[in-house]
Protein backbone atom coordinates (compact mmCIF):
# COMPACT_ATOMS: atom_id res chain seq x y z
CA UNK A 1 0.00 0.00 0.00
CA UNK A 2 1.22 3.37 -0.90
CA UNK A 3 1.76 6.26 1.18
CA UNK A 4 -0.72 8.12 -0.74
CA UNK A 5 -3.63 5.26 0.09
CA UNK A 6 -2.40 5.03 3.85
CA UNK A 7 -2.84 8.70 4.05
CA UNK A 8 -6.09 8.32 2.64
CA UNK A 9 -7.09 5.62 4.78
CA UNK A 10 -5.88 7.36 7.75
CA UNK A 11 -7.89 10.30 6.74
CA UNK A 12 -11.35 8.59 5.76
CA UNK A 13 -11.09 6.91 9.50
CA UNK A 14 -10.48 10.86 10.76
CA UNK A 15 -13.05 11.78 8.78
CA UNK A 16 -15.76 9.07 10.32
CA UNK A 17 -14.62 9.68 13.58
CA UNK A 18 -14.96 13.53 13.61
CA UNK A 19 -18.94 12.31 12.24
CA UNK A 20 -19.57 10.29 15.27
CA UNK A 21 -18.32 12.17 17.84
CA UNK A 22 -20.55 15.28 16.10
CA UNK A 23 -23.35 13.40 15.50
CA UNK A 24 -25.65 14.62 18.22
CA UNK A 25 -25.09 18.36 17.50
CA UNK A 26 -25.56 17.55 13.90
CA UNK A 27 -29.15 16.41 14.34
CA UNK A 28 -30.03 19.43 15.89
CA UNK A 29 -28.59 21.70 12.57
CA UNK A 30 -30.39 23.02 9.91
CA UNK A 31 -29.73 20.75 6.46
CA UNK A 32 -28.08 23.63 5.50
CA UNK A 33 -25.84 24.17 8.33
CA UNK A 34 -24.64 20.43 8.32
CA UNK A 35 -23.58 20.84 4.59
CA UNK A 36 -21.27 23.65 5.89
CA UNK A 37 -19.70 21.53 8.42
CA UNK A 38 -19.15 18.65 6.30
CA UNK A 39 -17.85 21.20 3.40
CA UNK A 40 -15.47 22.54 5.80
CA UNK A 41 -14.39 19.06 6.89
CA UNK A 42 -13.67 17.67 3.96
CA UNK A 43 -11.50 20.92 3.03
CA UNK A 44 -9.58 20.73 6.55
CA UNK A 45 -8.82 16.94 5.41
CA UNK A 46 -7.76 17.46 2.10
CA UNK A 47 -5.75 19.98 3.10
CA UNK A 48 -4.37 17.80 6.01
CA UNK A 49 -3.44 14.94 3.53
CA UNK A 50 -1.58 17.43 0.89
CA UNK A 51 0.53 18.58 3.96
CA UNK A 52 1.48 15.05 5.21
CA UNK A 53 2.33 13.91 1.35
CA UNK A 54 5.58 14.22 0.16
CA UNK A 55 6.66 16.57 -2.89
CA UNK A 56 6.47 13.88 -5.11
CA UNK A 57 3.45 12.69 -4.11
CA UNK A 58 1.91 16.19 -4.16
CA UNK A 59 0.17 16.73 -7.18
CA UNK A 60 -0.10 20.66 -8.30
CA UNK A 61 -2.67 22.66 -9.11
CA UNK A 62 -3.33 24.84 -12.30
CA UNK A 63 -4.28 28.16 -13.09
CA UNK A 64 -7.68 26.62 -12.88
CA UNK A 65 -7.44 25.56 -9.65
CA UNK A 66 -7.33 21.54 -10.64
CA UNK A 67 -5.26 18.89 -10.30
CA UNK A 68 -5.17 17.33 -13.80
CA UNK A 69 -3.83 13.57 -14.60
CA UNK A 70 -0.64 12.45 -16.03
CA UNK A 71 -1.99 12.44 -19.02
CA UNK A 72 -3.98 15.79 -19.26
CA UNK A 73 -0.43 17.30 -17.79
CA UNK A 74 1.28 15.58 -21.30
CA UNK A 75 -1.19 16.91 -23.05
CA UNK A 76 -1.46 20.28 -21.96
CA UNK A 77 2.85 20.43 -21.62
CA UNK A 78 3.00 19.09 -25.65
CA UNK A 79 0.35 22.44 -26.27
CA UNK A 80 2.81 24.60 -24.80
CA UNK A 81 5.96 23.19 -26.46
CA UNK A 82 4.59 23.59 -29.91
CA UNK A 83 3.07 26.97 -29.01
CA UNK A 84 6.69 28.12 -27.99
CA UNK A 85 7.93 27.24 -31.07
CA UNK A 86 9.81 24.29 -30.07
CA UNK A 87 10.96 21.41 -31.87
CA UNK A 88 10.58 18.83 -28.78
CA UNK A 89 8.49 15.20 -28.52
CA UNK A 90 7.53 15.39 -25.18
CA UNK A 91 8.95 12.61 -23.44
CA UNK A 92 8.14 13.58 -19.76
CA UNK A 93 6.52 15.87 -18.44
CA UNK A 94 5.13 18.01 -14.90
CA UNK A 95 2.98 20.68 -13.56
CA UNK A 96 5.02 22.75 -11.45
CA UNK A 97 1.92 25.12 -10.50
CA UNK A 98 1.41 28.85 -11.88
CA UNK A 99 3.32 31.82 -12.12
CA UNK A 100 2.78 35.06 -10.77
CA UNK A 101 1.03 36.15 -13.37
CA UNK A 102 -1.30 33.26 -13.27
CA UNK A 103 0.40 31.16 -16.11
CA UNK A 104 0.82 27.42 -16.04
CA UNK A 105 4.05 26.44 -15.16
CA UNK A 106 5.30 23.40 -16.83
CA UNK A 107 8.78 21.18 -16.96
CA UNK A 108 9.07 19.06 -19.87
CA UNK A 109 11.86 16.16 -21.09
CA UNK A 110 12.21 15.91 -25.06
CA UNK A 111 13.08 12.47 -26.49
CA UNK A 112 16.32 13.13 -28.26
CA UNK A 113 17.19 16.09 -27.27
CA UNK A 114 17.41 18.63 -24.23
CA UNK A 115 14.55 19.31 -21.95
CA UNK A 116 12.84 22.85 -21.04
CA UNK A 117 10.81 24.83 -18.01
CA UNK A 118 7.99 26.96 -19.68
CA UNK A 119 4.84 28.38 -19.30
CA UNK A 120 1.21 29.30 -20.87
CA UNK A 121 2.11 33.32 -20.67
CA UNK A 122 1.09 34.92 -24.05
CA UNK A 123 3.66 34.79 -25.99
CA UNK A 124 4.88 31.70 -24.41
CA UNK A 125 7.88 31.34 -22.65
CA UNK A 126 10.75 28.59 -22.46
CA UNK A 127 13.42 28.39 -20.26
CA UNK A 128 16.18 25.30 -21.34
CA UNK A 129 16.99 23.51 -18.77
CA UNK A 130 21.03 22.96 -19.68
CA UNK A 131 20.94 26.87 -19.29
CA UNK A 132 18.71 26.70 -15.66
CA UNK A 133 21.60 24.73 -14.44
CA UNK A 134 24.64 27.09 -15.32
CA UNK A 135 22.68 29.94 -13.92
CA UNK A 136 21.91 27.68 -10.70
CA UNK A 137 25.68 26.79 -10.28
CA UNK A 138 26.64 30.59 -10.85
CA UNK A 139 24.26 31.60 -8.11
CA UNK A 140 25.65 28.79 -5.87
CA UNK A 141 29.10 29.08 -6.53
CA UNK A 142 28.40 32.87 -5.55
CA UNK A 143 26.76 32.09 -2.03
CA UNK A 144 23.29 32.72 -3.06
CA UNK A 145 20.21 30.33 -2.84
CA UNK A 146 18.42 29.04 -6.26
CA UNK A 147 14.57 29.62 -6.17
CA UNK A 148 12.32 26.53 -6.04
CA UNK A 149 11.01 25.30 -9.61
CA UNK A 150 14.51 27.37 -11.72
CA UNK A 151 16.25 23.86 -12.36
CA UNK A 152 14.81 21.00 -14.01
CA UNK A 153 14.00 17.82 -12.02
CA UNK A 154 12.56 15.51 -14.34
CA UNK A 155 15.13 11.83 -14.96
CA UNK A 156 15.26 13.04 -18.08
CA UNK A 157 16.68 15.88 -17.65
CA UNK A 158 19.43 15.03 -15.58
CA UNK A 159 21.97 14.01 -18.26
CA UNK A 160 23.86 16.90 -19.31
CA UNK A 161 26.57 14.81 -20.93
CA UNK A 162 23.85 12.68 -23.39
CA UNK A 163 21.73 15.91 -24.46
CA UNK A 164 25.53 17.60 -25.14
CA UNK A 165 26.40 14.75 -27.20
CA UNK A 166 23.32 15.13 -29.19
CA UNK A 167 23.93 18.73 -30.00
CA UNK A 168 27.47 18.00 -30.95
CA UNK A 169 26.32 15.16 -33.58
CA UNK A 170 23.73 18.24 -35.33
CA UNK A 171 27.43 20.67 -35.25
CA UNK A 172 29.16 17.76 -37.04
CA UNK A 173 31.53 17.03 -33.63
CA UNK A 174 32.36 13.62 -34.04
CA UNK A 175 34.11 12.77 -31.14
CA UNK A 176 33.04 10.70 -28.19
CA UNK A 177 31.11 12.92 -25.71
CA UNK A 178 31.80 12.53 -21.76
CA UNK A 179 31.07 16.04 -20.35
CA UNK A 180 29.11 19.34 -21.50
CA UNK A 181 27.37 22.28 -19.94
CA UNK A 182 25.82 25.18 -21.19
CA UNK A 183 28.22 28.58 -21.22
CA UNK A 184 25.84 31.20 -21.96
CA UNK A 185 24.53 33.61 -24.93
CA UNK A 186 26.50 35.40 -27.29
CA UNK A 187 25.85 39.20 -28.22
CA UNK A 188 23.58 38.36 -30.39
CA UNK A 189 21.75 35.83 -28.62
CA UNK A 190 22.84 32.55 -29.61
CA UNK A 191 23.62 29.69 -26.98
CA UNK A 192 26.71 28.30 -26.52
CA UNK A 193 27.74 25.17 -24.95
CA UNK A 194 30.95 23.08 -24.10
CA UNK A 195 32.12 19.94 -25.52
CA UNK A 196 34.02 17.82 -23.95
CA UNK A 197 35.54 14.84 -25.70
CA UNK A 198 37.20 11.58 -24.11
CA UNK A 199 40.64 11.45 -25.24
CA UNK A 200 41.29 14.65 -27.86
CA UNK A 201 40.33 18.10 -27.55
CA UNK A 202 36.99 19.54 -26.97
CA UNK A 203 34.62 21.96 -28.64
CA UNK A 204 32.67 25.16 -28.02
CA UNK A 205 29.00 25.05 -29.99
CA UNK A 206 27.05 27.87 -30.92
CA UNK A 207 23.53 27.58 -32.23
CA UNK A 208 22.87 30.22 -34.77
CA UNK A 209 19.91 31.28 -37.10
CA UNK A 210 22.20 29.36 -39.89
CA UNK A 211 22.85 26.33 -38.32
CA UNK A 212 25.85 25.08 -35.77
CA UNK A 213 29.17 26.59 -35.35
CA UNK A 214 31.92 24.18 -33.90
CA UNK A 215 34.89 25.78 -32.91
CA UNK A 216 37.92 23.37 -31.06
CA UNK A 217 38.99 24.37 -27.46
CA UNK A 218 42.75 25.02 -29.13
CA UNK A 219 41.16 28.21 -31.04
CA UNK A 220 39.16 28.90 -27.96
CA UNK A 221 41.80 28.96 -25.52
CA UNK A 222 44.15 31.04 -28.19
CA UNK A 223 41.47 33.88 -26.71
CA UNK A 224 41.82 33.33 -23.61
CA UNK A 225 38.72 31.40 -23.01
CA UNK A 226 38.75 28.37 -20.96
CA UNK A 227 37.65 24.58 -22.02
CA UNK A 228 36.46 23.19 -18.41
CA UNK A 229 36.50 19.47 -20.18
CA UNK A 230 39.61 19.53 -21.98
CA UNK A 231 43.21 18.39 -20.65
CA UNK A 232 46.58 19.34 -21.80
CA UNK A 233 46.80 15.75 -22.42
CA UNK A 234 43.83 15.25 -25.00
CA UNK A 235 45.01 18.33 -26.66
CA UNK A 236 48.32 17.02 -27.70
CA UNK A 237 47.16 13.39 -28.03
CA UNK A 238 45.55 14.39 -31.38
CA UNK A 239 48.74 16.53 -31.94
CA UNK A 240 50.94 14.01 -31.85
CA UNK A 241 49.90 12.29 -34.56
CA UNK A 242 50.33 14.69 -37.29
CA UNK A 243 54.18 14.58 -36.01
CA UNK A 244 54.42 11.37 -37.86
CA UNK A 245 56.98 11.43 -40.54
CA UNK A 246 58.43 14.91 -40.32
CA UNK A 247 61.35 16.51 -39.34
CA UNK A 248 60.05 16.12 -35.80
CA UNK A 249 58.46 13.05 -35.01
CA UNK A 250 60.76 12.65 -32.30
CA UNK A 251 59.26 15.52 -30.52
CA UNK A 252 57.28 13.97 -27.41
CA UNK A 253 54.61 17.39 -27.11
CA UNK A 254 54.02 18.18 -23.51
CA UNK A 255 52.36 21.41 -24.63
CA UNK A 256 50.57 23.07 -27.99
CA UNK A 257 49.21 26.84 -28.36
CA UNK A 258 47.51 27.84 -31.62
CA UNK A 259 49.78 31.28 -32.53
CA UNK A 260 47.78 32.21 -35.71
CA UNK A 261 46.06 31.30 -38.89
CA UNK A 262 45.27 32.14 -42.02
CA UNK A 263 44.35 30.85 -45.52
CA UNK A 264 47.73 28.87 -45.70
CA UNK A 265 46.72 26.54 -42.08
CA UNK A 266 47.13 26.86 -38.43
CA UNK A 267 50.24 27.73 -37.07
CA UNK A 268 50.64 25.63 -34.07
CA UNK A 269 53.68 26.12 -31.16
CA UNK A 270 54.81 23.01 -29.45
CA UNK A 271 56.39 22.73 -26.99
CA UNK A 272 58.40 19.18 -26.75
CA UNK A 273 59.31 17.35 -23.61
CA UNK A 274 62.92 17.55 -24.36
CA UNK A 275 62.43 21.64 -24.33
CA UNK A 276 62.85 22.31 -27.43
CA UNK A 277 60.25 24.39 -29.01
CA UNK A 278 58.78 24.49 -32.86
CA UNK A 279 56.32 26.45 -35.00
CA UNK A 280 54.57 23.89 -36.83
CA UNK A 281 51.67 24.82 -39.87
CA UNK A 282 49.14 22.69 -40.39
CA UNK A 283 46.31 22.39 -42.76
CA UNK A 284 43.80 19.46 -43.98
CA UNK A 285 45.41 17.53 -40.84
CA UNK A 286 48.88 17.54 -42.29
CA UNK A 287 52.12 19.35 -40.97
CA UNK A 288 53.50 21.40 -43.71
CA UNK A 289 56.37 23.18 -42.72
CA UNK A 290 58.61 23.31 -39.56
CA UNK A 291 60.04 26.21 -37.81
CA UNK A 292 62.26 26.77 -34.73
CA UNK A 293 61.36 29.19 -32.49
CA UNK A 294 64.48 31.02 -32.91
CA UNK A 295 63.10 31.08 -36.97
CA UNK A 296 59.40 31.77 -35.97
CA UNK A 297 59.40 35.04 -34.35
CA UNK A 298 57.55 36.56 -36.40
CA UNK A 299 54.66 34.47 -36.74
CA UNK A 300 51.95 35.42 -34.17
CA UNK A 301 54.26 36.85 -32.47
CA UNK A 302 56.40 34.47 -31.67
CA UNK A 303 57.00 30.92 -29.54
CA UNK A 304 55.19 31.61 -26.15
CA UNK A 305 56.35 28.46 -23.93
CA UNK A 306 60.26 28.02 -25.29
CA UNK A 307 62.17 31.24 -24.52
CA UNK A 308 64.11 32.69 -27.75
CA UNK A 309 67.59 34.37 -27.15
CA UNK A 310 67.48 37.87 -28.06
CA UNK A 311 69.56 38.62 -30.90
CA UNK A 312 73.24 39.57 -30.33
CA UNK A 313 74.16 43.54 -29.96
CA UNK A 314 75.83 44.86 -33.26
CA UNK A 315 79.30 45.61 -32.22
CA UNK A 316 80.12 49.25 -31.79
CA UNK A 317 81.47 51.15 -34.28
CA UNK A 318 85.39 52.35 -34.46
CA UNK A 319 84.10 56.08 -36.03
Amino acid sequence: MTLLRLVAVAAAALIASTFAGDQAQAQTQTPGSQRQDTDRRSTMDRDRMERDLTPAERRARDRRGRQPSPEQVTQSAQAAATAAGLTCQVSESALLGTTNDNDDLYEVACAGGGGYILTTASPPQSFECLVLAAQADRIRAEGGEVAANSTCNLPGNQSAAATIAAFAVEAGVSCQVDAGKALGATPEGNLVYEVGCAGVDGFHIERTAQGWKATDCLQIMATSLTCEFTTVAEQVAGYKTLLVGTAIDDCDPARIHLLAQNDTGRFIEVKCVSGEGYVTRVKDDAVGQVYPCALAVRIGGGCTMTPVPAPDAAPPSDQ
